[in-house]
């Protein structure tokens, strides 16, 4: 059986399953950065854990609509992503938040999103695209699918914090 793949603007009905679908691939990545920080700085820093983040989804989507597309098969939505014009002067998009369902990890369906996406950033006229990750485990598939749609220019980073 062949499932139907669709790449589509995002809508208000979708988007409590994209709240749902971020507070599944966030969960894992925030209990790393729980795990290095430790309770008391990860509470001080998002205190609203995963519903801060399915919130800043929501958000975004509340101001930009059109910044949001969902990936669906046969009918479910099963990941979204996020992306824009970051600079238009350097010719620069941006791919923001982004994720698939656990349930979908492994069909393509997010490279298909990311190439959908650089798609759109070509036709507006930008020269790179950008997207930003983690370097700690629980980001390593979101790395892996960037590496696969081609980024390869990389700038690693470290956020230091100490207790006073």
């Amino acid at each position: 059986m062949t499932e139907e793949f669709v790449i589509r603007a995002a809508t208000e009905a979708d988007i409590r399953r994209v709240r749902e679908i971020a507070a599944l691939a966030w969960t894992p990545i925030f209990a790393e950065i729980r795990r290095r920080m430790g309770r008391e700085l990860f509470s001080r820093l998002r205190p609203d854990g995963i519903a801060g983040k399915s919130d800043q989804i929501d958000e975004g989507f509340r101001r930009h609509p059109e910044r949001m597309w969902v990936a669906e098969i046969d009918g479910e939505v099963v990941g979204f992503i996020t992306f824009w014009v970051g600079d238009s002067e350097a010719r620069i998009g941006v791919i923001g938040n982004n994720a698939v369902h656990p349930d979908r990890h492994g069909r393509g369906v997010g490279r298909r999103m990311y190439q959908y996406a650089l798609e759109w950033m070509r036709q507006q006229g930008l020269e790179y695209a950008s997207v930003q990750t983690g370097l700690d485990d629980a980001h390593a598939p979101a790395r892996r699918a960037y590496e696969a749609v081609g980024f390869d220019i990389e700038i690693p980073s470290v956020m230091y914090y100490r207790k006073l």
